[in-house]
């Protein structure tokens, strides 16, 4: 069986129409302001950007156990366990991924190496 099957068929909706929501909206902003305007305001809103990134980082860390408990629920017990035990290493790897592709280390060390 599918993840998809398993989910519940609210929680796929609601994603499907969150991403459709922001691709929709990031599209007519684009067409309304143009690149330059775009770019203008999100470099204004950058360390907001980032400050709203880490606390989503520490949100779905401290409530890992609760957010196993709810989106899983439809999972055994077994796999449930293997979720929260496993709550370190999905932290890490966020933690890993917007320091390196957030905060631009690799465009930085491909920089300084060139």
């Amino acid at each position: 069986m599918s993840t998809l099957t398993r989910m519940p068929r609210y929680l796929v909706l609601g994603l499907a129409a969150l991403f459709a929501l922001v691709l929709i909206g990031g599209m007519g902003w684009h067409f309304i302001e143009g690149a330059a305007g775009v770019r203008e305001r999100l470099d204004r809103v950058e360390h907001w950007m980032t400050a709203w990134r880490w606390l989503a980082i520490a949100v779905i860390g401290v409530g890992w156990r609760y957010w196993v408990e709810w989106l899983g629920g439809h999972l055994e017990p077994a796999a449930r366990a293997n979720l929260i035990a496993a709550r370190w290493q999905v932290v890490g790897w966020m933690v890993v991924l917007e320091l390196l592709l957030a905060q631009n280390l690799v465009g930085q060390a491909i920089e300084v190496l060139l």
